[in-house]
């Protein structure tokens, strides 16, 4: 091993950091990332390198990290004006016409148009790729520039999942989670004046504090049980502490399964190395995983292969840690041998 525990170090190909938290069999290390300290993932040793003069103490040789440029700064636009009636936390397209005329792709922003402050947590993604993971914080008042969005890529139906925290005195509060699809269109009829910006652009309310206030976690168990019986809808606790009432729509057309081959999650493969195909396979069953228990399924399965194992037995760690999970299993199943995890929810 290259890296002793505290190591501070970075991914040569996404140019996240973090710190080595364990080391594991087989070359691998425990990194819990900079970006979210809640989440550690494996990785191979081969895929990071350390700070300059970041020595942990062992006295051994670091790697020097890649000249990767940085990426450049995300834009911060700031009201200049009172907001009369905020609606919440937006997703924004603004297109972006070429030369032509025509939109081939939009410029994506979060707009908070409210008084608050929000620790939130964004992933913008089709069957085919991830469009744009990131995290941060968004201000009161302000428009907060995410990434692109490309025209193709409505052609996948793009689903959005968003964790926000409110920002207090005393602290941010529990998550909310929220997930939206995209239709084509939704997409093109949601074509309005977005405040703060001040633009055409296609808009999409993610959250609205108004409507979590009144759709709050009960008082008590009493209470809660007779509002679940009037609606006659039933709910799991989502681990973040509120209630989530099915969607049944969304419920009706879930697959309850997923095959985390890297062939079926993403193209252009054949160049990543072992770390990052592994990252990505975590990242997608996460992104399961957290659906599945938002939707409220029963149990799913989660397709690994057999393989050497990494990745079965980085799904188990995950699987271990999350309070929603009453049991798991890797045992010979008619349809998937034993290149499955089954997953029974509580």
């Amino acid at each position: 091993m290259l890296f002793a525990i505290g190591t501070k170090v970075h991914f040569r190909y996404t140019g996240e950091s973090g710190v080595v938290t364990a080391l594991l069999d087989e070359g691998m290390l425990q990194v819990k990332l900079d970006s979210n300290p809640e989440i550690e993932i494996p990785a191979f040793e081969e895929d990071l390198t350390s700070e300059p003069g970041n020595n942990s103490g062992t006295g051994k040789p670091k790697f020097v990290p890649t000249n990767k440029p940085d990426p450049p700064a995300r834009r911060e636009i700031k009201a200049g004006y009172h907001i009369l009636k905020p609606k919440g936390l937006q997703l924004v397209f603004e297109p972006m016409p070429g030369r032509d005329g025509n939109v081939s792709r939009y410029n994506t922003w979060l707009v908070n148009d409210t008084l608050q402050e929000y620790l939130f947590e964004l992933d913008i993604y089709t069957p085919s790729r991830d469009i744009i993971v990131t995290d941060g914080k968004t201000q009161a008042a302000t428009a907060l520039e995410l990434g692109i969005l490309l025209y193709d890529d409505l052609n996948e139906a793009p689903e959005v999942d968003l964790q926000v925290r409110r920002i207090t005195t005393e602290g941010p509060e529990a998550p909310v989670q929220h997930n939206l699809k995209i239709r084509a269109k939704q997409f093109f009829n949601n074509f309005q004046t977005v405040p703060i910006l001040n633009l055409q652009a296609h808009r999409f309310l993610l959250f609205d504090p108004a409507a979590a206030t009144k759709n709050a976690e009960p008082d008590d168990l009493l209470n809660y049980t007779k509002q679940k019986i009037q609606a006659g809808k039933p709910s799991r606790s989502s681990g973040s502490g509120h209630f989530q009432v099915f969607n049944i729509e969304e419920f009706a057309q879930f697959v309850p399964e997923i095959d985390l081959h890297i062939e079926n999650l993403i193209s252009g493969y054949a160049r990543l190395d072992k770390g990052e195909i592994l990252r990505i396979q975590l990242l997608h069953f996460q992104r399961f995983l957290d659906k599945s228990i938002r939707l409220g399924a029963p149990r799913i399965f989660v397709i690994h292969g057999v393989g050497e194992g990494k990745l079965r037995e980085a799904i188990a760690q995950r699987l271990r840690e999350n309070p929603d999970v009453a049991k798991y299993k890797n045992e010979f199943h008619h349809k998937y041998g034993y290149g499955a995890t089954e997953v029974i929810f509580r």
